[in-house]
């Protein structure tokens, strides 16, 4: 029995690749959320990144199971796929790293020396997801493979991400691991001031409140409404990057939004959004989330992956490689200065003009909301995630 680890951690008219390549992660993004949002409490993770995984596990898949990671991730898979993929995480470090913001990705592929994969499965992973092949022996000694993978994923994620791969999660029948990482560091376009924080009340999924700092400003951001819900937009200075925050009117109101939490509404949302003077009242808040997704994407349509009928010949023929597991962790800062970002994820493979002055509007983000990081000028969805208890 032979075992695969893949942590993964993903204006004018869309270049073909983003236009290509981002409908589908958004798609990912908002369905994924669906199936994690269980519960009441507090989550955080990024659709970009477990994309950008099972992304590179796609590259060896075949015949029904690629089609049925195709479906989850909502896309038509081709050759240019991995190509636009990988010129999109390209374009997003080259533009949001500027001024202080730092956006970064890393992939890495780790494998046990002497065991043969596919040229072109190697190929694929170090011209279009740039990872790079690194021996190692997990046969006679999983616990320093493990740690040095462990070790990478907390250099590329800023010491966020620790701990990725838990003990005993490698042992003698690993024989490779592919390794994503993302993490995004921004400043805001308009800071809070920290005189300005202040503790008031913020109301809990159950109606019982609890107090915690709130940040506060007035300045224009972009912001629009619906019947249900208020949206504001608060920018990364000197990125495109931008935080989302979608509240409801009342927290009953809550569960229906996250329902109509779909690819389609949020383009109609971002797309009503203007600027506006609003009045801001924002936690304060920290937040981290750990998944096993395995069960999650298979009930989105994905089961074969982590069946005895899977098929990963495309990395390794003949070898009988399925899907074992699918862990993701991710975290999240939000203060006065702006905010701080890092996930990863680990697939796990076994054998088998002049306007007259516009009123004031109150944005007061005192009860459970959702929260989102994305690139507005190609509208990739890096994080989301929701706030449900500032404490």
């Amino acid at each position: 029995m032979k075992f695969l680890i893949v942590p993964i951690l993903l204006a004018a008219a869309l270049p073909a690749a983003e236009a290509q390549v981002v409908p589908a992660l958004n798609a990912f993004a908002t369905e994924s959320y669906q199936y994690l949002a269980r519960g009441d409490e507090n989550l955080i993770f990024s659709p970009f990144n477990v994309a950008t995984a099972l992304s590179m596990a796609l590259v060896g898949a075949r015949a029904r199971t690629a089609e049925e990671i195709q479906t989850v991730l909502h896309l038509r898979y081709d050759p240019n796929y991995n190509v636009a993929l990988g010129t999109l995480l390209s374009d997003l470090t080259k533009a949001n790293n500027k001024g202080g913001n730092e956006l970064l990705t890393a992939n890495g592929l780790w494998l046990q020396m002497g065991f043969a994969i596919e040229p072109s499965f190697e190929r694929t992973l170090a011209s279009d997801y740039r990872a790079p092949l690194t021996l190692v022996d997990f046969i006679a000694d999983s616990e320093t493979a493990r740690s040095r993978i462990n070790e990478w994923t907390e250099e590329h994620t800023k010491q966020k991400i620790k701990n990725l791969l838990p003990a005993g999660s490698l042992d003698s029948r690993t024989r490779l691991v592919l390794t994503s990482a993302i993490y995004f560091y921004g400043k805001w376009q308009d800071p809070f001031v920290t005189s300005r924080t202040q503790p008031a009340v913020f109301t809990l999924p159950t109606g019982a409140t609890t107090k915690t700092n709130f940040m506060n400003q007035t300045s224009h951001f972009g912001y629009t409404e619906t019947s249900a819900a208020q949206i504001l937009e608060m920018r990364y200075t000197g990125t495109g990057i931008a935080f989302d925050v979608l509240l409801p009117r009342s927290v009953s109101g809550f569960p229906d939004l996250e329902k109509s939490l779909t690819k389609e509404n949020l383009r109609g949302w971002f797309a009503n959004l203007s600027t506006r003077n609003v009045q801001v009242a924002l936690p304060k808040f920290h937040a981290e989330s750990e998944f096993s997704l395995a069960r999650a994407l298979s009930i989105m349509g994905m089961s074969t992956a982590f069946s005895n009928k899977a098929d990963f010949s495309g990395i390794s023929s003949g070898r009988g490689l399925s899907l074992a597991q699918v862990v993701h962790k991710a975290f999240v800062d939000v203060s006065e200065q702006g905010t701080e970002a890092a996930a990863a994820t680990g697939v796990s493979v076994s054998a088998a003009a002049v306007h007259a002055p516009e009123p004031l509007v109150i944005f007061r983000a005192d009860h459970p909301f959702m929260f989102l990081i994305r690139d507005t000028r190609t509208g990739a969805i890096l994080f989301i995630g929701r706030l449900t208890n500032p404490r």
